[in-house]
């Protein structure tokens, strides 16, 4: 006999001594007599868990958080807390649910949202081929495992390897495949690995392809090898699973060791005759460059000089010029002068005269005879001596 305490937020489980059990809900005070007391353990799920409710009939439940549910053992076999799946904007999951007559619904659930499924559903576990860790170029069968399909374009590296040509030469083929999903349930409903099936696809387009050609002719046309025309298999295949080939990058080739040498080999030798013509080519096409310049240096050089004289003469007819004005100017100022003098002559002695008209007219009114006047005015020089001879005639003449 005694007492116990079921505090506030806990629950009990009482048991008699007949297995019979009663459910304590705290806060309470417990007298035990010959009974045994149970604390139940708490299971408490936030908003992105849910618990799983197994119940002694094997019924189950899902709860989803926040919530909190004690493991009553008269009630519940097992309480197990599990996380709720969490979808990105760009993925989805594939829902099934088995319905009570025996059938099973599929449903699809895009993201972004917080799915948390019934006791009767259960998510779709793709198993498709995987990258391995070591060799991004090599893929594992049933390597990558996951419920969260992306629904984004996507991408892969693929070797394919022992590929034969016509003349029977071993070669490696290295490409990147890219892909994006169109139709999801054409994809559920018609394969279960689309790696695997465009793996196939494109090895028997390889195989095809390198079928046709020579060594030589695979290495001169290659640039095909990124053209989605070779790949008919490829692109047939992806459509009928629901897929879409985007694009198909041709990577490169590897061939065997003593084949990859003398290949090496004579790559280095056509890349240095390339590299020396090269060289040349820039050698001759520097020294035409200086040639050039030294050219438009010397049309500059030539092309100053003839401004430089073209200035001078310029400046010497222009000289020449000014001093054919200066000389104009001073002969039009000299016959200015002489004009002016001239003039100024002419109107002296045109005074003079005038004097002299208005002199002799007073003489004449003063009974003066001019002529005589002049006459003695004007007399001839004294060297000079001037005989007049007069004839005589006598009467026996007559």
């Amino acid at each position: 006999m005694k007492f116990k305490t079921v505090r506030e937020g806990q629950q009990a489980v009482v048991f008699n001594y007949l297995g019979e059990g009663r459910l304590i809900i705290g806060p309470e005070r417990v007298f035990l007599y010959r009974e045994r007391l149970q604390y139940l353990k708490s299971y408490t799920a936030n908003q992105y868990q849910f618990l799983v409710l197994k119940d002694k009939d094997g019924v189950v439940t899902h709860k989803r958080g926040p919530c909190e549910v004690f493991h009553n053992t008269m009630m519940y076999d097992s309480i197990e807390i599990k996380d709720a799946t969490k979808i990105d904007a760009n993925h989805l999951i594939v829902v099934y649910k088995r319905l009570k007559d025996n059938d099973v619904q599929r449903r699809i659930i895009q993201g972004p949202t917080v799915f948390v499924p019934e006791a009767e559903e259960w998510l779709h576990q793709f198993t498709w081929h995987g990258c391995d860790a070591t060799d991004k170029t090599r893929m594992i069968p049933g390597h990558n495992k996951f419920t969260q399909l992306a629904i984004i374009p996507d991408q892969f590296y693929y070797n394919v390897r022992d590929v034969r040509t016509v003349d029977d030469t071993m070669i490696t083929v290295k490409l990147m495949i890219f892909y994006n999903l169109n139709e999801i349930l054409k994809m559920l409903d018609t394969t279960h690995d689309p790696v695997a099936d465009m793996i196939n696809a494109v090895c028997a387009d390889i195989i095809t392809f390198a079928g046709k050609n020579t060594f030589e002719d695979f290495l001169r046309n290659t640039h095909k090898l990124s053209e989605l025309s070779s790949f008919p298999e490829l692109t047939h295949r992806a459509e009928r699973i629901g897929y879409q080939i985007q694009k198909v990058v041709f990577r490169g080739y590897h061939a065997n060791d003593r084949l990859q040498l003398m290949q090496s080999s004579a790559i280095e030798t056509r890349t240095q005759l390339r590299l020396n013509a090269e060289i040349e080519e820039m050698k001759q096409h520097l020294q035409n460059f200086k040639l050039s310049k030294e050219e438009a240096r010397t049309k500059l050089k030539q092309e100053m000089e003839k401004a430089e004289q073209d200035h001078k003469q310029m400046i010497d007819n222009m000289k020449q010029v000014h001093e054919l004005e200066i000389k104009q100017l001073q002969h039009e100022q000299s016959l200015k002068v002489a004009a002016m003098t001239t003039s100024s002559k002419l109107d002296d002695q045109k005074a003079k005269n005038s004097k002299e008209i208005e002199h002799l007219s007073k003489l004449s009114d003063l009974g003066v005879d001019v002529t005589l006047y002049l006459t003695l005015q004007h007399k001839p020089p004294t060297d000079q001596e001037i005989r007049v001879s007069t004839p005589v005639f006598t009467h026996t003449d007559l």
